[in-house]
């Protein structure tokens, strides 16, 4: 799943230090200042947590990219190795070949290959 609204992760544009640095002066004050303190850590460790995120998704997309490209060439490996690609004799195991047999292999492997040969320049 592909996301193209990405937006940069904005600082707050006020500096509120100043308000979480004011002595206060009553009661409600001082709880105000309490729970702008509390808001502003949590502020701090959600953004942090949300830049860790999107790089942990990075980090997953290109891994995934990697494993895309490597299943696309195991499976082309494999269809290409379905397609006795390169062998004479297609099980690899020692066999008594005759005169004629062995030359009529070798006549028809090697109009295979012009074959594919042909296709894959006129792909």
């Amino acid at each position: 799943m592909v996301h193209s609204n990405s937006q940069p992760i904005l600082n707050v544009p006020t500096n509120i230090t100043f308000l979480l640095d004011t002595e206060p002066k009553t009661k409600t004050e001082a709880v105000l200042v309490a729970a702008l303190r509390e808001l502003h850590a949590e502020t701090q460790g959600l953004k942090q947590r949300m830049v860790e995120l999107q790089a942990s998704n990075v980090l997953n997309k290109t891994y995934c990219n990697k494993l895309h490209f490597q299943l696309a060439m195991k499976e082309e490996k494999a269809k290409n190795k379905g397609q006795r690609r390169g062998k004479l004799m297609g099980d690899g195991l020692p066999c008594m070949l005759t005169g004629d047999e062995f030359y009529e292999r070798v006549v028809q492997f090697t109009e295979w290959q012009k074959e594919e040969e042909e296709k894959k320049d006129s792909s």
